[in-house]
């Protein structure tokens, strides 16, 4: 599984720019997304669909506010 440097607004999240972090969410929704294909426990890969579900969302609302 290949390693996700961290998130660079998890050190500082004040001075991070807004599209730094609509990637971050993106990113990690595709990551989650990626997870739950190779996830055979059905109640696993709904909550790793669910997290990506809440990272697309997270990057949306950014995207518009």
């Amino acid at each position: 599984m290949p390693q996700y440097p961290p998130a660079s607004f998890l050190r500082d999240p004040i001075t991070v720019p807004r599209e730094e972090r609509i990637e971050h969410y993106r990113v990690q929704a595709a990551r989650y997304k990626q997870l739950a294909e190779q996830e055979g426990r059905l109640s696993v890969r709904e909550g790793l669909l669910d997290l990506g579900r809440q990272c697309d969302a997270m990057a949306e609302a950014l995207t518009v506010a």
